[in-house]
């Protein structure tokens, strides 16, 4: 993976955000949640597309994803959750940097658990990659972040985390 940051890419400089990283990503909670624990998993360095990743990258990321959606689903309190990438302009990706989103979901969240994104997209406010969702203060996202990592480390330590 290539070693670029750039100073304007809201990705790589969000280092307030991060609960988990591994050696290629980091995993970081969304300042602005469709649902409760709506996180993102992001290359530390920039990466436009999923198609820029190794295979060696792709499974870090695939087996990073799952260790974090486990401290999400104890985090959260939920046994469920949504994976989604938006690849592209077109495809709803408004950030141009490679994410993955992480989105825990609990009974009677949405009206329709299983048609999730097109409810959403229905209120253009709530689209998963739109700007215009409303976002949490900084004093928020310091506060569940927190928390995030208190499980996190809970679960390392009482040996419930699955290790690699």
């Amino acid at each position: 993976m290539n070693s670029v940051l750039l100073p304007n890419c809201p990705f790589c400089n969000s280092s307030d955000r991060v609960f988990a990283q591994s050696e290629n990503f980091h995993a970081l909670y969304n300042i602005a949640p469709i649902l409760p624990g709506h996180s993102l998993i992001v290359p530390k360095w920039h990466v436009v597309s999923l198609l820029e990743l190794s295979d060696q990258e792709t499974c870090e990321m695939v087996i990073f994803s799952r260790e974090c959606i486990r401290i999400l689903m104890k985090t959260f309190g939920v046994n469920g959750f949504n994976w989604t990438i938006q690849e592209g302009k077109e495809a709803g990706q408004t950030i141009s940097h490679f994410h993955l989103h992480l989105i825990p979901r609990k009974v009677n969240d949405l009206p329709h658990p299983g048609e999730w994104y097109p409810i959403l997209q229905q209120q253009e406010e709530r689209i998963i990659d739109s700007e215009s969702r409303q976002r949490l203060t900084p004093s928020e996202v310091r506060q569940i972040v927190s928390e995030i990592k208190r499980v996190a480390t809970e679960m390392q330590l009482g040996g419930i985390q699955k290790k690699r």
